[in-house]
């Protein structure tokens, strides 16, 4: 099912950047099923995926941004693939102030759903957060230095202490 699916990718990938938002919106749905079906099977399709459905956040559209990020947030939560945190930390620096909150808030929701995430990684992020510029990102660097910390108290110290800047 994964070799279909990722044969469909590059069709898939021109329906979610369709001009269309009928055609855009129910390729996220698509997707967005694909993910809970599949579950953790569904991890080698992140890296087709996941970088087109950030940029959907950015869109014009208000429809198609959010849905986007539903599925981005779906996909985490079904997943639960260690990387997608590796996408959402360099898309943290992206120039899209959008796009940097949404990766901020779904490293948020990877520190709820995964057992052990990354911690030099969730440093990084922590760092990168609490010197934006935007205010709201910010705030989700400080709550998910705070996740960090009550999730892992023993290796939070070491990553979170020195990069705290709240």
């Amino acid at each position: 099912m994964i070799a279909g699916i990722r044969s469909l990718s590059k069709h898939l990938i021109r329906a979610l950047n369709s001009l269309y938002s009928s055609i855009s919106s129910a390729a996220i749905d698509l997707i967005t099923s694909l993910s809970d079906g599949l579950g953790s099977a569904f991890e080698p399709l992140i890296s087709l995926f996941l970088p087109t459905l950030l940029m959907l956040c950015v869109q014009v559209s208000q429809a198609v941004s959010s849905q986007a990020k539903a599925c981005i947030f779906a996909m985490i939560k079904h997943t639960q693939s260690p990387s997608i945190l590796s996408y959402l930390a360099e898309s943290v620096h992206h120039k899209y102030s959008l796009v940097r909150s949404v990766a901020a808030e779904g490293v948020l929701a990877c520190l709820n759903c995964f057992s052990s995430p990354d911690g030099p990684l969730i440093g990084d992020i922590i760092k990168s957060t609490s010197r934006n510029t935007n205010a709201d990102i910010r705030a989700t660097g400080k709550k998910i230095a705070e996740a960090y910390r009550a999730r892992f108290p023993d290796s939070a110290e070491r990553f979170v202490a020195k990069h705290f800047y709240f």
